[in-house]
């Protein structure tokens, strides 16, 4: 009877031993390992259950994290991983489709943090044509000015990571030179073009479709505030909006 005893008691000790830890990779992959040690830069280990006891080492930086057979939680600084999309591009140009027909040319450059998660993005447009609203919906917040430049600067915010299909939010601050198409002068008694400065602050939302490594489209809605120049130089507020549909390429 103490013999049984003994053998369970060796089994569960090597049971205990050689038990499992989790290695996770930032390409998404899980590999079950055991007998696992550190050093500085890198992780050595042995695969789970294999039939050869060969020993294995990578790089700290293509790690994510390591689940020890006791439960503790390591995590890695390097490369994190990136929830279904591991080798995204950091980097975008962007087109605006819905701003052409309107005359304007509206192209942006996105650059993204490590994470994903993060984007910092500069537009840059410019006025083609020499008349058109700058605004997608003039007729609700009563704006009639066309945009003849504006750049700025837009956080866009991924709370899932970069995904097949992605919701982005953030604010945007715009400013830019316009013009106004009907502007109506007291003094004169007539109608003319009158340019001036305008600002806008956005809060973004928006769908973002990720088909390929290097393509993307997104829906992107805004609503805010403007604010530009009136007759006496005085600034003038107001509400605005923006709708746009970009078709990006990554790199």
């Amino acid at each position: 009877m103490k013999n049984i005893y003994l053998v369970l008691v060796l089994s569960l000790f090597a049971s205990f031993s050689y038990a499992q830890e989790l290695l996770y990779f930032s390409n998404g992959n899980m590999l079950k390992i055991t007998k696992s040690y550190q050093s500085q830069d890198s992780v050595s280990f042995q695969i789970f259950n294999s039939s050869q006891n060969r020993n294995y080492s990578i790089n700290k930086n293509e790690l994510v994290k390591l689940i020890t057979e006791d439960g503790e939680i390591i995590e890695f600084v390097g490369k994190h991983m990136i929830s279904n999309t591991a080798n995204y591009s950091a980097n975008s140009v962007s087109f605006n489709v819905l701003a052409l027909p309107a005359g304007r040319f509206t192209m942006a450059y996105q650059f993204l943090d490590k994470n994903g998660k993060i984007g910092y993005e500069i537009p840059v447009s410019f006025g083609l044509l020499s008349d058109g609203p700058t605004d997608p919906l003039p007729e609700i917040f009563d704006i009639e000015l066309y945009s003849i430049f504006y750049s700025g600067f837009t956080l866009n915010l991924y709370p899932m990571g970069q995904k097949k299909v992605n919701y982005v939010l953030g604010p945007a601050f715009r400013f830019g030179v316009g013009k106004d198409v009907n502007y109506y002068c007291y003094d004169c008694n007539y109608n003319y073009d009158r340019q001036f400065f305008y600002y806008k602050i956005l809060i973004n939302n928006g769908l973002v479709l990720m088909p390929s490594k290097h393509f993307s489209m997104s829906f992107i809605f805004s609503l805010g505030v403007m604010g530009r120049d009136n007759y006496q130089g005085e600034p003038t507020f107001g509400t605005t909006g923006d709708f746009q549909f970009n078709m990006a390429y990554q790199f």
